[in-house]
């Protein structure tokens, strides 16, 4: 299989400071949307080097074609890098791409497997990539054991359907969580895959804060610095989501009563989300660290999306999306900045989202937020 990709006509690519050339062919393919990913990788790889005042020891468990790989060989302070893919093409592919780079240990196995291996030796790492192609759920108990106390774990998710609503009962097995759909769907997967994190956590006596936790379009990721212990664990950051009967969305805890209602009516039904994370989803002082490390003119856009992380108050965890009011009240949509002044006006918290140009997050009950609508001209 190797020597027919080898073969076969090769398209160049330039991403970041990397040049790579992949063959034209639908089993082997470059996926650009995953890019500001791998940029967020990088700079928070440089930040953590600084703090660390060393390179860093990574451990890579899907690596595919090995483009983040060297990525991070090439842009990020790196000591060494355990590079792992079960698919034996893509590992054979890595073998003949990474021969010449001697920072840097090949492995052929399951990610399970791996981890179990590397937990057994009482190998850690700083850093620990988890990028399956769907729900990182199987993967992160494994990984538990093999991060460094304050080390760094990157996890991502793509399973879309799954946390946004469309198959409930799959997140319900992947997750141990109810996800919800509708066009604030992509805020609860992610704070539906920060609460599984914390969980999974906890129960093998640690517990994580996150750096930053996103949404891109394409998937979620997370990037959590992990601690030994459950001390400082603030339990209150985790709960529920609940939609009351008007639409307005609360945040709320396990224990809290549900309304008593003795015959059932959709229009009175509460919609539970969850259990999901009611924390904060950024580190805002290592985002600011993360944009000044970004020197290179290519990270110019993940520079502007940096800004947009920090600006955001994401320490609230209730988001509506201005268009789905807009179309409950049969108006137009506002402008979101216009949206986020008036509720500061009367003494609100409110910003955007880095996720949907056109939602608000804040503290505001809903019937305030639907007076905007009646100031529009």
């Amino acid at each position: 299989m190797l020597h027919y990709i080898f073969a076969m006509a090769m398209e160049i690519y330039r991403e970041g400071a990397v040049e790579f050339s992949l063959p034209v062919s639908e089993r082997v393919f470059y996926n650009p949307r995953a890019r500001l990913g791998r940029d967020m990788g990088v700079l928070a790889m440089r930040v953590e080097a600084e703090r660390l005042e060393r390179p860093l020891e990574v451990l890579e468990l899907m690596a595919g074609l090995g483009l983040r790989t060297r990525r991070y060989l090439t842009e990020a302070p790196v000591a060494h890098l355990l590079v792992n893919d079960a698919n034996y093409d893509a590992f054979a592919y890595l073998q003949e791409t990474l021969k010449d780079e001697t920072r840097v240990e090949l492995r052929n196995e399951l990610a399970q497997r791996l981890l179990a291996r590397l937990y057994l030796e009482d190998r850690r790492f700083d850093w620990v990539d988890l990028d399956p192609f769907g729900s990182p759920a199987p993967f992160v108990p494994w990984a538990t054991g093999v991060i460094r106390w304050e080390g760094l774990l990157y996890v991502t998710a793509t399973d879309a359907p799954v946390l946004c609503g469309a198959q409930r009962g799959e997140a319900l097995k992947s997750y141990d969580a109810v996800s919800a759909l509708g066009r604030e769907c992509h805020e609860f997967g992610l704070r539906i895959l920060v609460g599984f994190l914390q969980r999974r956590l906890v129960q093998a006596n640690m517990h994580g804060v996150p750096l930053f936790s996103l949404f891109d379009g394409y998937c979620w990721r997370v990037l959590m610095r992990v601690f030994k212990g459950t001390r400082g664990f603030n339990t209150e950051h985790l709960g529920f989501i609940a939609q009351m009967p008007d639409g307005e969305y609360r945040a709320t805890h396990a224990g809290v009563p549900a309304p008593v209602i003795h015959t059932y009516d959709p229009a009175q039904t509460v919609r539970w989300i969850g259990p999901l994370w009611l924390g904060p989803l950024h580190d805002h002082a290592f985002l600011g660290a993360m944009f000044r490390a970004a020197h290179e003119d290519y990270f110019a856009e993940t520079r502007r999306f940096l800004t947009r992380l920090n600006r955001e108050l994401d320490e609230l965890p209730v988001i509506y999306n201005l268009s789905a009011l807009a179309d409950k009240l049969d108006r137009s949509v506002p402008p979101t900045r216009e949206a986020i002044k008036f509720l500061r006006e009367r003494g609100y918290r409110a910003s955007g989202v880095h996720h949907s140009g056109n939602s608000i997050r804040t503290d505001a009950p809903l019937s305030t937020i639907l007076q905007l609508w009646e100031y529009q001209v």
